[in-house]
C-alpha cells in the first residue's frame, strides 16, 4: 500500500481514537480506579566475582576497595557492600527495606531479552511477591531497527514472560510498563502510539504504558505520564527554592494528566551526584534530608495517583535511598514517614482545569478554515501544536523524510508544511543534504513552513546528533538567547499589536520547566510580522517568541517558541496561531 495512504489512514484512526477518548472521559473522574502507590526505580545490574550474576567478574561497580569502603563507580558505599543483583538474599533484603519504607512497587531497569537485568527479573518478581510488593520493567531502549514493530514485538515478549506473574504490577488487569525518555525519543510520540496499538492488538490483556514525558502529546499517547529525574531542575536549589519549584511544577504535571484522563506519577529524589562517573557531572545537595522532605510535601499536596522515587539503588548517580555507610537508614525512614501520609488518604476529586474553553461553534469554524488548507506534517511530530490539531479533528498528512525527497512537495499540493519535532531531523536520504534542498525548493516556490517545535531550535541537529543548524536556510532566523534566564530578571511576553485575540497583551515568561530561550529576529526579508515579543523589566526587546515572515523568495515562515506550547495560555495561543496560518496559507 502507498505510504501516504497508510499515513493518512493512521492519522484518521488517531483522530477517531482521540475523539472517542474525549467522549469517554467527559464528566468522569480520570482513572478513579487507580490505586495509590509509592514506587522506586530499581537497578538489577550489579555483579561481583563470587556472586551468581558476576560469576567470576565484577559487573557495573568498577574497582571495589572493600577495606577502605570505596567503589570506583559508586558515589556512596552500600551498607551491604558491593553486592550481586542476582543473589536472592540481596533481593530479599531490598524488598524488606522497601516494605519498611512503604514502597509498593519496584520499577526495574530492563535492557533487553537475555541481558543481565532480564536474567534477574523473575527473582525480583518472586521476592516482591513474598513481601506483598509488585514490580514492572523500566523499558530503557528500543531494539533495532527501532520501529513501532520492533518496540511492540519486544514488549509483547516481555509481557508473555512476566505479565502473568502474580507480583507483576497491573492496572485494571493490564500489566504496567514504564517507558524511559531514551526509548520514547528513539521512536517519537506518533510511532509510540502505533507501537502501543500493536501491543494491545498482539497481547490479549493489553498494556498500561507510562511515558517519561510531561507533554500534551505524551498524555494522549500513553496511559500515564512521569519523569525519571528532576536533578537538572533542582541543581543549585536550597530546600526553600526547591519547595517553590515543586509546588508549581507538580501541580501543573498532575493537571496535565488529569486533563487527558491519565495516570499522574510525580517523582521525588533524595539528592543526586554523578560526578564520579561523568565529567563535569551534576550534583544536587541533599541538605541532610530536607531537600527530599520538601519534595514529598509538595508531591502529596499535588495529589497524584503515584509517587515515584529516584531511586532505590542507582549508586552511580548518588540518588539511592538504600541504606549506606554515609546515611545509614535515614532515607528509608523518611520515605516510610511520607509514604504513610500519602497512602493514608484517598485521592481527592480532580476536575481538570478549565483552560481555554472554546465553544463548539468556534472550534467548528476553525476546523472548517483548516479543512480548506492542505497540511503536511514533517516527521517526528511531538509538540502540542500537532496533537492539538488532531484533537480539533484537522485532516493532515504525515510525511516521511523519503516522501520529502522523492515526492512532489509543492505549495500546490501542500499549502503548509508543519514542523512539530524537536531539534533533530534527517538531512540526507539519498545524497548529502537532499532533505535540505527539497525544503529550500518548497519555500522558493512559495511554500509555507510553520515551525511549532517541541524543543528550542528546529533543524539544529541531524539524525546522527551533529550540530548542522540549517534553520537559517529555511528562513528561521533564530539567535542564541540563554540556557537559564538572567538571575533576577523580570521577563514578560508582550503583543506589539493585539493579533492574538484570546491571549493577554502581556504575561510572564515561565518560571519552571525548560527555560531556554531561542528568539526569532527579522532576517531583513520582504515583510516581518511580530506577533509576540519578549521584554525585560525595562521594556527592552529581547526578540520574537511568535513571528511570521514573508521571504524574498516568495515563501513564508511562521515560528513559535517551544515553551509557549506547554504554558498556561497554550490552547488559546494555538487557536489564534492556526487562525492566523489558515488566513495566510495559499495567499
Amino acid at each position: 500500500m502507498n505510504r501516504a495512504i497508510v499515513n493518512r489512514f493512521f492519522l484518521s484512526m488517531i483522530c477517531v481514537f482521540m475523539v472517542l477518548a474525549a467522549v469517554c472521559q467527559a464528566g468522569q473522574e480520570p482513572n478513579d480506579a487507580v490505586q495509590r502507590r509509592v514506587m522506586a526505580f530499581y537497578y538489577p545490574w550489579y555483579g561481583v566475582p563470587d556472586g551468581p550474576g558476576g560469576a567470576g567478574r565484577t559487573v557495573h561497580w568498577g574497582r571495589i576497595d572493600a577495606e577502605n569502603k570505596n567503589i570506583r563507580a559508586s558515589t556512596h558505599y552500600p551498607r551491604l557492600g558491593a553486592y550481586d543483583s542476582h543473589d536472592p538474599k540481596v533481593i530479599d533484603q531490598h524488598c524488606r527495606w522497601a516494605k519498611d519504607a512503604g514502597i509498593d512497587t519496584f520499577i526495574v531497569s530492563w535492557w533487553g531479552h537475555g541481558s543481565f537485568s532480564d536474567r534477574a527479573m523473575n527473582k525480583i518478581l518472586d521476592s516482591c511477591g513474598r513481601h506483598g510488593m509488585t514490580a514492572c520493567i523500566y523499558y530503557e531502549t528500543v531494539p533495532r531497527p527501532q520501529t513501532p514493530n520492533s518496540a511492540a514485538e519486544d514488549i509483547i515478549k516481555v509481557l508473555d514472560k512476566y505479565g502473568d506473574h502474580p507480583a507483576h504490577l497491573k492496572v485494571n488487569g493490564r500489566p504496567v510498563v514504564f517507558v524511559y525518555g531514551r526509548a520514547l525519543q528513539e521512536l517519537g510520540l506518533t510511532d509510540w502510539l502505533k507501537a502501543i496499538e500493536l501491543i494491545n492488538a498482539g497481547y490479549e490483556k493489553g498494556v498500561t504504558a507510562i511515558g517519561d514525558q510531561f507533554s500534551f502529546g505524551s498524555a494522549r499517547v500513553f496511559d500515564g505520564v512521569h519523569t525519571y529525574n528532576t536533578a537538572g531542575h533542582l541543581q543549585g536549589m536550597k530546600p526553600a527554592e526547591a519547595r517553590k519549584w515543586a509546588a508549581e511544577t507538580y501541580k501543573s504535571w498532575v493537571q496535565l494528566a488529569d486533563r487527558a484522563g491519565k495516570i499522574s506519577a510525580i517523582t521525588v529524589i533524595p539528592g543526586y551526584d554523578d560526578t564520579k562517573i561523568r565529567k563535569p557531572g551534576l550534583a544536587v545537595e541533599r541538605y541532610d534530608g530536607q531537600l527530599y522532605r520538601v519534595q514529598w510535601d509538595q508531591a502529596i499536596k499535588a495529589d497524584p495517583h503515584w509517587i515515584l522515587i529516584t531511586s532505590f539503588n542507582e549508586w552511580h548517580e548518588g540518588s539511592e535511598i538504600e541504606p549506606s555507610l554515609e546515611y545509614k537508614a535515614k532515607y528509608i525512614d523518611i520515605t516510610a514517614e511520607y509514604a504513610g501520609r500519602f497512602k493514608a488518604k484517598a485521592r481527592g476529586i480532580h476536575r481538570p482545569p478549565a483552560g481555554a474553553r472554546f465553544s463548539t461553534g468556534e472550534k467548528s469554524r476553525l476546523r472548517e478554515k483548516l479543512q480548506r488548507v492542505n497540511i503536511a506534517v514533517l516527521p517526528g511530530a511531538d509538540s502540542m501544536g500537532f496533537w492539538w490539531l488532531l484533537d480539533l479533528g484537522t485532516d493532515m498528512e504525515l510525511l516521511t523524510w523519503e516522501d520529502v525527497v522523492d515526492r512532489d512537495i509543492t505549495p500546490q499540493k501542500y499549502q503548509v508544511l508543519l514542523y512539530c519535532a524537536g531539534e533533530h531531523y534527517r538531512r540526507t536520504v539519498r545524497r548529502e543534504g537532499d532533505v535540505d534542498d527539497a525544503l529550500a525548493a518548497y519555500l522558493k516556490s512559495g511554500g509555507f513552513l510553520a515551525a511549532l517545535p517541541a524543543k528550542p531550535w528546529p533543524f539544529y541537529y541531524d539524525n546522527a546528533g551533529q550540530a548542522v543548524n540549517r534553520s537559517g536556510r529555511f528562513g528561521l532566523t533564530l539567535r542564541m538567547g540563554w540556557e537559564q534566564p538572567p538571575a533576577g530578571a523580570s521577563l514578560h511576553f508582550v503583543q506589539p499589536e493585539h493579533r492574538l485575540e484570546h491571549v493577554p497583551e502581556k504575561f510572564p515568561f515561565p518560571t519552571s520547566g525548560d527555560l531556554r530561550w531561542r528568539p526569532f529576529f527579522s532576517g531583513g526579508q520582504a515583510k516581518h510580522t511580530s506577533l509576540l515579543q519578549l521584554h525585560d523589566g525595562n521594556e527592552k526587546y529581547l526578540g520574537d517568541a511568535i513571528a511570521y515572515e514573508q521571504l524574498d523568495s516568495g515563501g513564508k515562515v511562521f515560528y513559535v517558541c517551544f515553551n509557549l506550547l506547554e504554558g498556561p495560555y497554550s490552547e488559546r495561543l494555538l487557536y489564534d496561531i492556526f487562525e492566523f496560518i489558515a488566513a495566510r496559507a495559499g495567499n
